[in-house]
Parts: C-alpha cells; structure tokens; sequence
C-alpha cells in the first residue's frame, strides 16, 4: 500500500502542469486564478488511479489469456464412441446462468455424494479420465481439492460463492460406493456422446437468462464463453452471426438450448428447471433422489431470489424475436409486454 501511496504521488507530481477546465477535465497549462488546491489536486488524483486502472486491467487480460491457453481439449478431436465415465458419476451442465452452481453446492451431500464445480482439469482430460482422476485424488489425499465451490463457506454458511480453484480444499469421508457429480455449464457438448451417463441439465426462462448476461463479466457478458479450443466452435459461429452483443445475449443460450433439446427426454438425462428451487425446491430434491439412486436432503446451499430485471424494451423485444427454444422448453415468451 505505501508503494501505491507513493506511485500516485509521483504519477500527481508529474501531472503537476495540468490544469482544470470548467468541466473537470484536466487539460494542458497552468491552472487557472480560482480554481481551489483541492480540486485540482482531485482531479489528478482521479487521473493517476484511472491511468493504474487501465494498467491493470490490461495486465490482467493478458494474464487470463495465458492461463487459459494450457487448456487444449475439444471434444470434436476425441475418438468414437467416447468412453463414458464410471456408474457412480454424473454431469451438471446447461447454459450458463441457468444454475449449475447452485445445483452443484445443493448436491454437495457428503459421504454419499459430493459434487465438483468447473474443475480446470476438465478443459484438458476427457471425462472417463477426468472423473477417474478426481477419484483417484480423494482416494490418496482424503480431501476434495479441485473445483472452484467455496467449500468451507458452504458448509459452515450455506452461502454459494466461488474461489481460486484449491484455496478450499475440504477433507471427504466418503461411503465406499459415494456418487462423484462434475459441474461444468460446457459439459452439454457431451450428452449426446454418452447416451449412458446421467445427466442433469439445467434451463431456465430465457428472459432471465439473457439478464443474468447483461449483468455478468467477462466473456459472458458480451454473448461469448471462454476463449478456449473447448468453446472455439460456438463461439466462433456467434461471432459470425452478429456483432450486437446484446442480440448475442439471447443467440448464446438459443445454441446451447437447442443442442440440449434433442435429449430432454432420455432416461438418463434429467432436467432441472431454476424455478422449482423456489417453488417446490423438496419434490425437487427428492426426484433427483430416485434419478441419481441416493437419499437426498434439500442440501445446504441458501437460496436467494434471483435480481429484477433491467432489460430494455429492445433487448426484451430481442428475446422474443430470436430465441426459438423457450417454447419447447416450457417457457412463454409473452411475459413483460
């Protein structure tokens, strides 16, 4: 903090032949008769952290495209038939902002069952391998480390939060024959390649998903998933469709939603609709007790309704004209007129 102090000093000094406009912005030459000290001294102030911002933001970005470029996998380079994961394992997926996360801390049911959220390993392993090596993992160190789920948090709190893949890393006591749930939203790519493996697919009305976007970061809100060879393919053809990301918005969740479509009614695959946490959150959890074959609680995760929605009458009106999915999925696209 001392070294930040000082830098934006230095950063105040060097600024020091600036000078206030009317407006507040700080132009070139000496400050005008009767403009206060401290207004100046705000200004550049303003100045120094908005120029630290831009620094950071930048380092940031380029730190994010290195960690992201070790992940290599895509599933269209994998051999056929794909080899399908354990019996005791299954998958959360979905569009993003339909409520995986959510569905995955509410699973975390140790010793019987424990759930992994978005394991880094997974953009690299394909899932037999992925899902052997969670186990073999537990098995040797006694401890869940993987995953980006605020354990601790979630156990003592029942607070949802995510962290730095690692920093909770939870010790397991685990029954012999416990079910291992992995929880990545890209995961849908898979259920049409293991027609064996449970699936839990989450949906949720487009409306609210498309706010969900508008008011995330990174990748999401601008229509994209991570700039990875696993999400190369769909991003890549949103890109080609439109450069309106608020259109993209609604053309993200249409392409997953309608990948998922052909496999709603497969005996392995189980949808999961974000309402009913609300609604009838225990005939919830015990329906997926008979799909997953385990004595369920409503688990611990609380819940919170989700924020109002700040859509504008075109981005409503953007919904409505190019999301093809919401009816078949059981979603009325005449709300909010």
């Amino acid at each position: 903090m001392a070294h930040y102090r000082a830098g934006t000093e230095t950063l105040i000094r060097s600024l020091r032949d600036l000078r206030v406009s009317r407006e507040g912005r700080p132009v070139l030459g000496e400050p005008p008769r009767g403009v206060p000290e401290n207004v100046i001294r705000s200004t550049l102030l303003e100045r120094a952290h908005g120029a630290r911002r831009l620094v950071r933001e930048k380092l940031g970005s380029r730190r994010r495209s290195r960690f992201l470029d070790q992940f290599r996998l895509d599933p269209d380079t994998l051999p056929r038939p794909l080899t399908p994961p354990g019996e005791g394992d299954f998958i959360i997926c979905g569009c993003p902002r339909t409520g995986t996360t959510l569905l995955c801390a509410a699973l975390f049911q140790p010793p019987a069952v424990i759930t992994v959220s978005e394991p880094w390993e997974g953009m690299n392993l394909p899932p037999d391998a992925l899902f052997a090596h969670i186990r073999a993992e537990i098995g040797a160190a006694g401890r869940l480390q993987q995953g980006r789920l605020d354990l601790k948090t979630l156990v003592e709190t029942g607070k949802v939060r995510w962290c730095e893949e690692g920093k909770t890393a939870r010790p397991v006591e685990l029954i012999e024959d416990y079910l291992l749930g992995v929880k990545w939203p890209a995961f849908w790519r898979y259920v049409e390649l293991l027609p064996q493996t449970k699936f839990l697919l989450c949906v949720r009305d487009p409306f609210e998903v498309v706010n969900s976007f508008k008011n995330a970061s990174g990748r999401l809100s601008k229509g994209l998933d991570h700039e990875i060879p696993f999400n190369a393919r769909m991003n890549q053809d949103l890109r080609s469709r439109t450069a309106d990301v608020a259109l993209r918005w609604v053309l993200l969740s249409d392409y997953i939603n309608q990948r998922m479509l052909p496999y709603l009614n497969r005996s392995s695959v189980f949808t999961v609709r974000y309402e009913r946490w609300f609604t009838d959150r225990e005939a919830l959890m015990q329906e997926l007790s008979s799909f997953l074959g385990a004595k369920l609680t409503p688990g611990p995760a609380i819940l919170h309704p989700p924020k109002r929605l700040t859509l504008t009458d075109r981005e409503l009106a953007l919904v409505r004209a190019h999301c093809t999915t919401a009816e078949p999925l059981g979603y009325s696209l005449d709300q909010y007129r």
